[in-house]
């Protein structure tokens, strides 16, 4: 038996490839619902400013102090700044170490319960938001809430899951604690029935339930 038939591509370029289409297949549910979460997280400009970074800032507003976005609502600054391994938004969970400059962080994780009782179509999503917020900048000026209450309430209200395949987040948790006394922390947990699994992408083309998306 020729063992390279066992595999869906044959050359270093078809693996990467593969792996490159990881980002934008459906098959994947952690992959999936994680895109999902940056989109909204992308065009949330009130958490990204309640964040609190200063040099950012100026990729939020024009210098007439206007929303730095197209006339479609999408950013014309660089927003995705704000996100990635170094950056304040990021997709697993991260525990800072000791800074001695003030940085804020919100981390984000899913995980998945057992199948949702009678039906092995659907099955029960576990988002979890983790808010980290530096001791040295615990209120937030503009309003005299502490930063990460009031990113908190922001997740809250943008999480409505509007035009998404998973609708009506049942809040699991929200908790306050701190971290090595230098930082504050609160988690927040929703649980939301979503499909189960059930994609496959074959040749560029997914398919659903044995339809084709």
């Amino acid at each position: 038996m020729n063992k390279i038939n066992e595999y869906s591509f044959h050359t270093k370029d078809d693996m990467l490839n593969k792996l490159r289409a990881y980002t934008h297949n459906p098959d994947d549910d952690n992959i999936r619902i994680k895109n999902q979460v940056y989109q909204i997280l992308l065009h949330c400009p009130e958490l990204l400013y309640a964040i609190h970074d200063a040099e950012l800032e100026s990729e939020l507003f024009d210098d007439d102090g206007n929303l730095n976005v197209d006339e479609d609502g999408e950013p014309l600054g660089e927003w995705d700044r704000y996100f990635g391994e170094n950056a304040h938004i990021r997709p697993y969970i991260f525990f800072p170490e000791t800074e001695t400059d003030s940085r804020n962080y919100v981390c984000y994780q899913t995980s998945f319960s057992d199948l949702a009782r009678y039906n092995n179509s659907v099955k029960t999503l576990l988002l979890t938001f983790t808010i980290f917020i530096h001791e040295k900048d615990v209120i937030d000026d503009l309003t005299g809430l502490p930063r990460h209450d009031l990113i908190a309430a922001i997740l809250r209200d943008r999480f409505a899951w509007i035009g998404t395949e998973v609708e009506n987040p049942i809040p699991s948790l929200d908790k306050e604690s701190t971290m090595d006394n230098n930082y504050l922390v609160r988690t927040l947990q929703y649980q939301i029935i979503t499909s189960n699994n059930i994609t496959k992408t074959e040749n560029g083309k997914s398919f659903y339930s044995n339809k084709r998306w």
